[in-house]
């Protein structure tokens, strides 16, 4: 597995337009996304305004004020939200702020990365905002033996004359 440095990062809005999972038992979600990723990367071609076909984005909310806003989202991001395909749905995520934390290797992987960067926000006073939207930016997907994803943690932006790093794109 390969870590880099945690790093905070202010991220614009992002349009996303894929697949919601929803599993009634959070064990599931294991099993299902992966699924749902897959059939997204089949369909990319009916995506209309898509940015990159090699950015999948995971979204999800910790803690959610109702059942619409529960669950994961798989999607590519998009320029427009327009003609959504059949089965598919949108979501648009406001600008906000992120501890980020580049994980590679084994998906096994990702839950002690997360442990680390919610250990680093903690050591850097960076409160994690658990009714805002968190993200994944996978690079290479598919083999769960062989990801490539950007952990992005929601926190509040503070000044950035302390040289925290920050980027305008996803």
């Amino acid at each position: 597995m390969t870590m880099h440095k945690p790093a905070i990062k202010e991220i614009g809005a992002v349009k996303l337009i894929g697949f919601r999972v929803w599993c009634e038992d959070g064990g599931q979600y294991i099993h299902e996304i992966p699924k749902a990723a897959a059939e997204l990367d089949k369909r990319r071609n009916e995506i209309c305004h898509l940015l990159s076909p090699v950015c999948q984005i995971g979204a999800f909310k910790i803690q959610t004020n109702s059942i619409e806003e529960d669950g994961y989202w798989v999607g590519f991001p998009v320029r427009e939200i327009e003609n959504v395909p059949r089965d598919m749905t949108s979501l648009t995520i406001p600008s906000q702020t992120y501890a980020s934390l580049h994980v590679e290797g084994s998906n096994d992987n990702i839950r002690p990365a997360y442990e680390q960067l919610q250990a680093w926000m903690q050591t850097h006073d960076y409160p994690r905002l658990l009714h805002k939207w968190h993200l994944e930016k996978y690079t290479t997907w598919g083999n769960k033996q062989n990801v490539a994803v950007e952990l992005l943690d929601t926190t509040e932006r503070r000044d950035p004359a302390k040289n925290d790093e920050y980027s305008k794109k996803i």
